[in-house]
């Protein structure tokens, strides 16, 4: 994961005025990592150095482009999760059986977790 946000800190200052045309691209990896939108736990280093290399990207387009394209990003995600929930609701009304199956589902893996933190906290007390 270290290595995108490096690859672009070495990409972006060399080629100034061909990075507003790919600046969409550059930043949506490094907003997930920001925002922490990543799906995977992101070290509090690698936050920074995402936040370093979106500044320097920043600098090197604009502040107004910058925005821009930031809002546009965080407006597009928004945009998918809202979907997603959307589609999930409709997909409870329209299919109650297949909602109550995925429901069971996730009590499971629930259910699972729980029972492995309390397994980890009972051999930690022993040790």
């Amino acid at each position: 994961m270290k290595i995108s946000p490096k690859l672009l800190a070495c990409y972006s200052p060399s080629t100034g005025d061909g990075l507003h045309n790919y600046a969409y691209q550059l930043l949506l990896p490094l907003y997930r990592v920001c925002e922490g939108f990543a799906g995977k736990v992101i070290t509090d280093d690698l936050k920074q150095y995402a936040q370093e290399v979106s500044e320097s990207i920043r600098d090197i387009i604009g502040v107004q482009n910058f925005v821009q394209i930031y809002s546009k990003i965080r407006k597009n995600l928004k945009a998918k999760r809202d979907k997603r929930k959307q589609e999930e609701k409709i997909m409870a009304v329209v299919n109650p059986a297949r909602n109550a199956k995925r429901k069971l589902r996730n009590a499971a893996k629930h259910r699972d977790h729980k029972k492995r933190k309390i397994m980890t906290m009972r051999m930690g007390r022993w040790i």
